[in-house]
């Protein structure tokens, strides 16, 4: 029975491939009907489309096309380290250039599109766990394919009230326009269902024990738990969510040895490492438009006989002379300011940009990279660990030293660290900024951890021309979304005002 579960989960979107056969043969506005749904196929169809929507996505025109990027194709990672201090945009658009300046309004286009292809993968993930448990067929492949869709589901509306704050909660599928419009519900309404979700999927997952292709597995949804944890009781201050967040980060360190090696973690060859707990694997093979991830057009500089290489982003001067330039091995791993090409000529920059995701055997291929942009991985577990044990006890005690020097060690510091509460938190805060460039956790990371008032300090120093408000602890609702609902939901304080 498992090679049999193995085989159909391959032939069925492994690599991200086969997910938009489904979406092709299926039209979206037939895609909850309730005949379709009636064989393990269908069941496995239906999960695939899930896969598609985290690299496919919403363009310019509000039309789902497969040239675009969906959840983590692009700016998911973009706006967590742009609407912070880690980069800027070098594009002429000024939504982006909104999101540096933090000038951001409703009508923001790439939050709005940030916002639809979350909705939209919510909506997949309803309907499979809305059909396929009713489908005759194995029982552990059953329950695997709805508890794939509960981690993301989980994952999604995570985020969601990150960035939002409360948020319309759409628990199951729906088959009208009309019965999609629902008001803004409370964070602590939708904690609770990621809770059940990810606890479901901790039992369920059985796909696997590594990292080899995109799906998740228990210690996936463990990891995420302990996420979801410490973020839950940094904003209620809820010492017992702090111990469960340390429990969980234990739980998947004994199973997942961070790499001794910083850079081994990104090199294309040893993708499917021991480190990435859960992430996002975009192929070559995937030869349509960008959907073979968009590592290239935004961060590389442009670069003679590089496709696609056109610097979209570069990070700020403010992240680069915030590394240890001495000692910290990761500084050089993930920034450059010039590049030395296969002649041994070398090309400076004025601007560091990100070299982290560079993909050599990419080059003739322009976006279309093997990269794995990693979502969740074993550093983040220790330094959740040495930031709720440092919120439970006050200040750091072995054990948080111990994690965060787990990190520092493994990077080359080997200073000691402060031991009082603020100057640890600092430490830790500085050792999230360094080990996760363009992770998807810089903006998370600070408004987790600060004050709204340390928040704009914090942007304002990096980028002094920027105008910062505490109100940016929050993003603004598309007013789209606003307009759809006929004002059932409302915004955010501070935008549209």
């Amino acid at each position: 029975m498992k090679k049999y579960i193995l085989s159909v989960l391959l032939g069925g979107a492994f690599m991200f491939t086969a997910c938009s056969d489904f979406l092709d043969e299926v039209p979206k506005g037939n895609i909850t009907s309730e005949g379709y749904y009636k064989t393990a196929q269908h069941a496995i169809s239906a999960t695939n489309a899930i896969y598609d929507y985290l690299i496919i996505g919403y363009a310019p025109n509000g039309l789902w096309d497969k040239n675009y990027g969906g959840t983590f194709y692009n700016d998911y990672w973009v706006l967590q380290d742009m609407f912070a201090d880690n980069s800027e945009t070098n594009q002429t658009s000024i939504d982006y250039q909104s999101v540096e300046n933090m000038q951001i309004d409703q009508y923001n286009q790439p939050v709005e599109l940030l916002w639809r292809d979350f909705y939209q993968t919510i909506k997949c993930c309803n309907v499979v766990i809305d059909k396929v448990p009713s489908i005759d067929m194995d029982v552990t492949l059953r329950n695997q394919l709805v508890a794939e869709a509960k981690f993301f589901r989980a994952m999604m509306y995570f985020d969601l009230i990150r960035m939002f704050g409360d948020v319309p909660l759409r628990e199951h599928n729906v088959e009208s326009a009309a019965e999609d419009v629902t008001s803004r519900t409370s964070k602590e309404t939708i904690y609770e269902l990621i809770f059940s979700d990810l606890k479901t999927a901790e039992t369920d997952l059985k796909y696997a024990e590594r990292f080899g292709g995109g799906r998740p597995y228990p210690a996936s949804a463990s990891a995420l738990l302990a996420r979801v944890y410490v973020t839950y009781a940094a904003e209620y201050q809820s010492k017992e969510h702090y111990q469960l967040a340390v429990d969980k980060a234990k739980s998947v360190i004994k199973s997942f040895p961070m790499l001794k090696n910083y850079g081994d973690l990104f090199k294309v060859a040893n993708r499917f490492n021991t480190e990435i707990i859960w992430g996002v694997n975009f192929s070559a093979a995937l030869s349509e438009g960008w959907k073979g991830g968009q590592f290239l057009v935004r961060l590389l500089p442009a670069l003679d006989g590089v496709s696609n290489a056109q610097g979209w982003e570069n990070a700020t001067e403010d992240l680069w002379n915030s590394f240890d330039q001495q000692n910290d091995q990761r500084l050089d791993v993930t920034l450059k300011r010039s590049f030395t090409y296969s002649d041994g000529s070398i090309e400076d920059f004025d601007k560091p940009y990100v070299f982290k995701y560079w993909d050599s055997q990419a080059e003739p291929k322009g976006n279309n990279t093997e990269a794995i942009f990693p979502a969740i991985r074993t550093a983040e577990m220790y330094l959740i660990i040495a930031e709720a044990l440092n919120e439970i006890n006050q200040g750091a005690n072995e054990e948080a030293v111990i994690a965060i020097n787990a990190v520092r060690n493994r990077a080359g510091l080997t200073t000691a660290v402060p031991t009082d509460y603020k100057g640890f938190k600092n430490a830790v805060l500085n050792e999230y900024r360094h080990e996760f460039v363009m992770e998807g956790h810089r903006w998370f990371d600070l408004t987790r951890m600060c004050t709204p008032q340390e928040f704009v300090s914090i942007i304002k120093a990096a980028k002094p021309e920027s105008t910062p408000k505490e109100y940016h602890v929050k993003f603004p609702i598309p007013q789209r979304e606003i307009d759809l609902s006929q004002n059932t939901i409302t915004q955010n304080e501070g935008y549209g005002q």
